[in-house]
């Protein structure tokens, strides 16, 4: 193992110092495939020893002689080999930073050639120049000696002029002053009299704001009650609509209900039921609007009196009446009998409420008595 420490130490110092008799050493390396070269295939031995390359030579070694001879090393070989690789890692900054120093001097020494070449030429160019620009010189120094006298006669000149310019404007100026002054004198009493006009003229017009607000304010007002009489009139619009559609449908109601006539409350009526001999009976009675009363009856007859009460049904269909009677009566003659009656009656008026009637009763004893039937015609009045 610590043959391939001293291959480790002979391939630094080869690679480092980079001569032309290293040649044999690099073609021995390249047998053993430790060195493979640049990827254009050239070993540049002169050139620079990276920190990167030297490990990349030294895993190459350790792959060359297998890893287990490694194993054969002992504790002073392996501390050699540290020392070894340390001294590769300082020799290789070293060299990287020495290589950094030479090419900023060549820089360097590239840049003071191309300055010399420079000013050689700008020497030799200005030797050739000098005399033509000299000769320049002089004559615009002559020209701008002409041009300065003659500046310094037209300035005189000018400042010469601007003073008679000045005197005149200062007279002008004197003379412009007391006019103006005069003008406020004038615009003086004449701007009291206008501040004096506009003061009234801002209280008329303070009373006019005044009347115009009130007057916006009746007009909002007015506007407001045109507005409310508008929807009035509307809704009395309306109203009248409603109701007119009411008239029509209450007419049409009114012709659509049959009418009904309600009978006179007061009914009186005189009936002729026999001649010979003579015999009839006398009703009165009195009936609600609905056709709904009572009656009482007094006949008279060859048999003797008979007197009823009752209830009535009365239906009226001008000029034309319906009596429908039942009630209860008692006959004064024999030992008394009485009797239930069911009658009914028909009449026509013929002069406002009085008419004439056909009328007819059929009384039924209660108890033992005889059958009686009246019918006949006569007057009536009301029903």
């Amino acid at each position: 193992m610590r043959a391939i420490v001293l291959l480790l130490i002979w391939l630094l110092g080869t690679l480092s110092l980079a001569q032309t008799w290293s040649k044999e050493a690099i073609d021995a390396l390249v047998r053993e495939g430790v060195v493979y070269g640049y990827p254009d295939g050239k070993i540049r031995p002169e050139a620079y020893l990276k920190r990167g390359e030297v490990f990349a030579l030294l895993w190459r070694v350790v792959l060359t002689y297998r890893l287990k001879d490694l194993k054969e090393l002992s504790k002073e070989d392996i501390q050699n080999l540290r020392a070894l690789l340390q001294r590769a890692d300082e020799l290789a900054r070293a060299l990287q930073d020495q290589g950094q120093i030479l090419q900023a001097y060549a820089d360097a020494i590239k840049e003071l050639r191309v300055r010399l070449e420079q000013a050689q030429a700008e020497s030799s160019t200005l030797a050739g120049s000098a005399r033509e620009k000299a000769e320049e010189a002089l004559a615009q120094a002559v020209s701008f000696a002409e041009r300065l006298s003659n500046l310094e006669a037209t300035t005189y000149k000018g400042l010469r002029d601007f003073r008679e310019e000045v005197n005149g404007l200062a007279a002008f100026l004197q003379d412009l002053d007391a006019k103006v002054k005069a003008l406020e004198e004038a615009l003086n009493g004449r701007t009291q009299e206008v501040q004096r006009q506009y003061a009234e003229l801002q209280g008329v017009l303070a009373q006019i704001s005044g009347r115009v607000s009130a007057l916006e304010t009746a007009l909002s007002r007015v506007k407001d009650a045109e507005e409310r009489l508008k929807l009035l009139e509307d809704r009395l619009s309306l109203l009248e609509a409603q109701v007119k559609a009411l008239r029509e449908e209450l007419t049409r109601l009114r012709g659509e209900i049959p009418k009904v006539e309600r009978p006179p409350s007061l009914g009186v009526g005189a009936v002729l039921t026999n001649v010979s001999p003579l015999g009839g009976y006398l009703r009165l009675g009195y009936v609600l609007p609905q056709g709904f009363g009572g009656y009482a009856r007094l006949a008279f007859d060859p048999s003797g009196f008979y007197a009823a009460l009752g209830v009535a049904q009365v239906t009226v269909a001008s000029p034309f009446s319906f009596k429908t009677f039942l009630g209860i009566a008692q006959g004064f003659y024999g030992p008394g009998f009485t009797y239930g009656e069911l009658g009914t009656a028909f009449g026509v008026k013929l002069f406002g409420d009085l008419g004439l009637g056909l009328e007819g009763v059929v009384s039924f004893p209660t108890g033992t008595g005889p059958n009686v039937a009246r019918f006949g015609l006569g007057v009536m009045y009301g029903w």
